[in-house]
C-alpha cells in the first residue's frame, strides 16, 4: 500500500497485520469532488435479531483498507474509495470495453433509536461488509465513533 494523502501512515488496525486507515477529511474532500452519478450507493440488507441488528453491505472489488465506517448517533456511514490499478492486462491488449476506473462508495444507514453504535463489530470478507450493532434499552447517545473493520 503506497503512502498517499488518503491514508494515515501512523495508524493501523489492532490486532492483526498492519493496515493503514483512511484519512476522514481526505475521503470527504474526494467524495465532494466526484459527480453524484460517479458515487455508488451499495445495496444493504438489515436483519433485526434478538440482541442486535445484522447489517450487510455489498461492496464488490473493494479491499478492507479502502473502507471508512463512521457512526454518529444512530446513523452509520460507510465510505470506500477504490482506484482500479493498472495491471499488465490493459497494457498488453486493446481494451474493448472499460466501464469502471474509480469507484466511490457512499451509504448512510439509519438505525432505530435503540442501538449502541459505540460497540459495533465489523468484518469484511469476499466483497461483503458485515456489521453487528447491539441493541440497548435507552436511546443511543450522539457518539461519533470510527468503526474498525476486521
Amino acid at each position: 500500500m503506497q503512502n498517499t494523502k488518503l491514508y494515515k501512515p501512523d495508524y493501523s488496525i489492532y490486532p492483526g497485520e498492519y493496515v493503514p486507515l483512511l484519512n476522514e477529511k481526505e475521503v470527504s474532500d474526494q467524495l465532494k469532488r466526484k459527480h453524484k452519478d460517479d458515487i455508488i450507493h451499495p445495496p444493504v440488507n438489515m436483519t433485526e435479531l434478538t440482541e442486535s441488528f445484522k447489517i450487510e453491505v455489498a461492496m464488490p472489488g473493494i479491499k478492507r483498507e479502502e473502507l471508512l465506517i463512521l457512526a454518529n448517533g444512530n446513523v452509520i456511514s460507510v465510505y470506500a474509495i477504490h482506484k482500479e490499478k493498472e495491471n499488465g492486462i490493459h497494457k498488453r491488449g486493446n481494451i474493448r470495453l472499460h466501464e469502471f476506473d474509480c469507484n466511490c462508495f457512499d451509504r448512510h444507514i439509519i438505525l432505530p433509536e435503540n442501538v449502541d453504535t459505540e460497540f459495533v463489530s465489523a468484518k469484511f470478507k469476499e466483497g461483503i461488509l458485515r456489521m453487528h450493532v447491539p441493541k440497548t434499552k435507552r436511546p443511543s447517545k450522539n457518539v461519533n465513533t470510527r468503526i474498525i473493520v476486521y
